[in-house]
């Protein structure tokens, strides 16, 4: 039986709550990966709680997605009506396939950011790599190509000293390697196309990883997809002001911050 407790911080406490799962990372990095958004819906009067995707990992390392999204769903239906449901990479797909569940009926709204709906060869592969070198030990070169792949295809790399060990690299190699598996040949369109309510997906035009390709439901008048351009798998480091009007005009969620 799993007993883990989700992981999570809170920020603000207004009436209209934003719910938001991380994406795969080595440690989790008290949802600061989303701290430009959230910044400015706590200045609009909403609470957000931001949850670490993989602190919810079972002993079973056959898990897959379908039941990881099950586990998500009794975690998060307890919490009532949310207005705006988002996730990033991992945290976006499971996102998608809560729309399925209990959660998706008291969601007004989705935001993916970075987030594939159907996986396809070169992003299987390029997971698969990673999470190969994770769950061998290797977890130093497996961020080294993850640090390569989440930056903008036409961006030269930064170059940086070697990645040192540390005591924490089991743990980080156990998130790694069960993260990017629960990805493996994904395909969420049909959750996606049988959601009512109205859903943004932004993903990076020179993206390495998740792709115009990834992103593949049927857009209709509720859900929009926007490419960033010159953007990889960060757009809201790429292109934050994009990023807020697509928001804006899509979900109509004002994050225009005072001049």
């Amino acid at each position: 039986m799993n007993t883990q407790v989700p992981v999570h911080v809170q920020f603000g406490e207004g009436p209209e709550l934003v719910v938001v799962l991380s994406p795969v990372m080595p440690a989790w990095d008290e949802g600061q990966f989303f701290a430009p958004l959230t910044r400015a819906l706590v200045a609009k009067g909403y609470r957000v709680l931001i949850f670490d995707t993989l602190s919810l990992l079972s002993d079973d390392a056959d898990e897959d997605l379908a039941h990881f999204t099950r586990r998500w769903a009794a975690v998060l239906e307890p919490l009532g009506p949310i207005a705006l449901l988002a996730g990033s990479a991992l945290g976006g797909a499971l996102v998608q396939g809560l729309l399925a569940t209990a959660v998706g009926e008291q969601t007004a709204k989705a935001l993916l950011i970075s987030s594939p709906t159907r996986a396809d060869t070169i992003l299987d592969r390029r997971l698969g790599a990673m999470a190969e070198l994770a769950g061998a030990g290797d977890v130093d070169k497996a961020l080294l190509l993850l640090e390569q792949w989440v930056l903008p295809a036409r961006r030269p790399p930064i170059a940086r000293p070697p990645v040192q060990g540390s005591p924490d690299d089991k743990q980080a190699g156990r998130r790694l390697d069960r993260g990017f598996r629960l990805l493996s040949k994904l395909n969420l369109e049909s959750q996606v196309s049988a959601w009512p309510g109205r859903l943004l997906s932004l993903f990076g035009e020179d993206s390495q990883l998740v792709r115009a390709a990834n992103v593949s439901f049927s857009p209709t008048a509720r859900h929009l997809a926007v490419s960033v351009p010159g953007a990889g798998m960060r757009p809201l480091q790429d292109d934050l002001a994009r990023v807020e009007n697509s928001v804006r005009s899509h979900l109509g969620i004002d994050l225009e911050r005072p001049a």
